[in-house]
């Protein structure tokens, strides 16, 4: 009797297990599939679509944008719609507005739209912190390019903390990508696979050799920071709060190779004469490893921190110098592009 019983949930146990494998063989999509349709299907609703044209009627831009408030706000680039005299945007689900522009700001090249959000059922995007960023990270461009209408691309994070010029504008901290990204995406979203915006699409790169699968989008924290700053009715100006140093970011590899007393941190290569760390004591040679007791493991998160600030602002900035840690309250200056 003991053994029949043995033999039956033995036969229990295989049926089961076959059925579990039946059943996985015949999922219509694979699990990192799955996951690019998930964050897709998060994203959709905030993307939109921008055409931007000149008080004679023709068109001037056409790109994307993100919905950031439910109250109508919507982020793009200031190069979609700057100097453009009628917006018209459109949603994911066909309906149009008229977009006006609440303020934008060249240098960052970030913009804020403001549309009537009656009869419009707004998502705002999610923003995640593109400072947890890493190489290799899927990511998905989403927006409308080349007038095809809502379109997405699959890639991967190619790069971090890229500075790029174009024209007389000067981009940093730029996240490369070789998600496709064309005319008409600017400003719509990079997001991860969580279907979170980290990086508004800006500019893709081909220069003279017409290299294909190069990206780039601003980050989330900056793109959040300056519409925030507009929302706020703040006067963005072409300045920055400024440390006055030339920063080299530590990786353990360097750090290993130079033995320095840690493995992260920003590098003083050269001090500026004059400039605010030249005033306060902070000399080549020296380590930054927190701003304001924030750890500072990169160039973003440190460019991300001072620009947080004001000119005239003071900063906490604790440094290793001829391997003493030291804090030094330091009041930053303006820079200008």
């Amino acid at each position: 009797m003991r053994n029949k019983l043995i033999i039956s949930l033995l036969l229990i146990i295989i049926i089961f297990q076959q059925y579990i494998i039946s059943t996985n063989s015949q999922k219509a999509y694979s699990e990192h599939e799955e996951k690019v349709i998930s964050a897709i299907e998060r994203i959709k609703k905030s993307v939109v679509r921008i055409d931007a044209w000149s008080s004679e009627g023709k068109p001037r831009e056409l790109g994307s944008g993100v919905v950031f408030t439910n109250q109508g706000h919507i982020i793009t680039n200031a190069h979609v719609i700057k100097d453009a005299d009628n917006i018209n945007v459109t949603f994911f689900d066909g309906k149009k507005k008229v977009g006006v522009l609440v303020d934008y700001s060249d240098q960052y090249d970030i913009a804020v739209l403001k549309v009537d959000p009656a009869g419009l059922n707004l998502v705002p995007a999610k923003f995640a912190d593109a400072d947890k960023l890493k190489l290799g990270q899927t990511v998905i461009a989403v927006g409308n390019p080349l007038n095809f209408g809502w379109t997405c691309t699959v890639g991967i994070v190619s790069g971090l903390d890229r500075n790029i010029k174009v024209d007389n504008r000067i981009y940093e901290n730029l996240i490369q990508t070789d998600a496709a990204i064309n005319k008409g995406n600017s400003g719509g979203a990079l997001v991860n696979l969580a279907g979170q915006v980290v990086g508004i699409n800006t500019l893709v790169y081909r220069g003279k050799s017409g290299a294909e699968g190069v990206g780039f989008a601003i980050t989330s924290n900056k793109a959040r920071y300056v519409a925030n700053d507009i929302l706020k009715g703040r006067v963005l100006v072409p300045q920055r709060a400024w440390l006055g140093i030339e920063p080299i970011e530590i990786t353990p590899q360097l750090a290993e190779r130079y033995s320095l007393p840690v493995n992260y941190g920003i590098y003083v290569k050269s001090v500026i004469p004059d400039g605010p760390a030249d005033k306060y004591g902070i000399m080549p040679g020296d380590i930054i490893i927190k701003l304001d007791d924030k750890i500072v493991d990169s160039i973003a998160k440190f460019n991300t921190l001072i620009e947080s600030k004001k000119p005239g602002d003071f900063i906490k900035v604790t440094v290793y110098s001829n391997n003493i840690m030291k804090v030094i309250n330091v009041k930053l200056d303006v820079r200008s592009r």
